[in-house]
């Protein structure tokens, strides 16, 4: 994933990256996608739906959720 959006892969090895998404108990992240070189989709999923968080890599949160 980190090799998709980044400009050198040498970044990856010195550079300590902390995401964190403050899920609850019963929340698992199911998936990860690229939207572009800035945006990151997070499929997250609970007891009873799907929802997704749309994470901002230059400022390093989340700036959205989207629900259905």
């Amino acid at each position: 994933m980190y090799l998709k959006i980044s400009k050198s892969s040498n970044n990856l090895i010195n550079t300590p990256y902390i995401f964190s998404t403050k899920l609850n108990n019963n929340e698992k992240i199911l998936n990860i996608e690229v939207i572009d070189k800035n945006k990151l989709l997070i499929l997250i999923e609970s007891a009873d739906n799907i929802k997704g968080a749309i994470y901002d890599i230059e400022n390093n949160k989340i700036i959205r959720f989207i629900e259905r």
